[in-house]
């Protein structure tokens, strides 16, 4: 699934490519990911973008109309931008999709775009389970769209002080707490368990029992290992496409407990192991030893 750090890598990679691209056509080839299409299509067409943007795990394309076309990716959705000389940028969720003829059987809509120069480039949005969505939203809907949204985990405005006073209330563990997107925005299963592991802290430790000190390392883990894995383009784990330039993540290489189960803590040595827990129904990965 795309975490903050893949749909902002997507972000990078498409800026470039779609800013004043005007939408010539759309097609909704599954009307399930794009609700409201037909009374919204008028307000597509013709427009160009003219930044593209990002809020926790949503894509925001803004249009020349003042228009916000957001984008959830959700568990398997990608974005795919395609020009007349076979040219691509995006990213995703990694498929054969992201190398094969386009539009596949998981292409669920299309844009038709045209630069100044009138030449013609295509963006695919494909989601194989069908859980992404599109939406189109007027400026002053948007803090109604992000009204359940915590601050973002690299926001500059997210302090110790913020943390603290979501957590004094919370037994629940610090691994669903940090998960939470009402809490904290952005941060998935993977980045979280890499966090708690650097920051020597056990996922199981319920929320509230962090000292200041403990929050504040904790939070500087999750800063950096974001910041790392967004320069890294993300992470993916699908070896079939982890050598797809422009598209494909490398912080897969750098993960230490993430996926691990019985490996030796690369921390406590040969006489300890790395152990799965679920929690919240997500697997967890930590230490017993160091992780406290």
């Amino acid at each position: 699934m795309p975490e903050l750090p893949e749909v902002e890598s997507l972000r990078k990679n498409l800026a470039p490519v779609l800013l004043e691209k005007r939408i010539r056509d759309i097609h909704l080839l599954r009307e399930k990911s794009f609700p409201n299409f037909a009374e919204n299509k008028s307000l597509l067409i013709g427009q160009q973008f003219i930044d593209v943007r990002r809020r926790a795990k949503i894509l925001d394309l803004v249009l020349s109309n003042s228009q916000h076309l957001l984008i959830h990716l959700k568990m398997t959705g990608q974005l795919i931008f395609l020009d007349k000389d076979g040219q691509r940028a995006g990213g995703g969720h990694p498929t054969a999709d992201w190398l094969n003829d386009l539009p596949s059987k998981h292409t669920r809509v299309i844009f038709d775009l045209e630069d100044r120069k009138q030449r013609n480039s295509q963006l695919f949005f494909n989601d194989m389970r069908v859980f992404g969505w599109l939406r189109l939203k007027a400026q002053d809907q948007l803090s109604q769209e992000f009204v359940h949204y915590g601050l973002d985990v690299n926001d500059p405005n997210l302090n110790i002080k913020y943390l603290l006073e979501k957590a004094k209330n919370r037994q629940i563990s610090i691994k669903q707490f940090i998960m939470d997107n009402q809490v904290l925005a952005g941060v998935g299963n993977i980045y979280a368990s890499e966090a708690l592991f650097r920051a020597k802290i056990s996922p199981l430790r319920r929320a509230n029992s962090l000292s200041k000190i403990e929050m504040t390392r904790l939070l500087l883990e999750m800063q950096q290992i974001i910041e790392t894995a967004i320069l890294s383009g993300g992470t993916t784990f699908d070896g079939h496409y982890v050598g797809v330039d422009g598209l494909a993540g490398s912080y897969q290489d750098q993960l230490l407990v993430y996926g691990q189960e019985n490996a030796i803590c690369p921390d406590c040595g040969r006489d300890f192991k790395i152990k799965r827990v679920k929690l919240g129904g997500r697997s967890s990965f930590y230490c017993e030893r160091c992780q406290r």
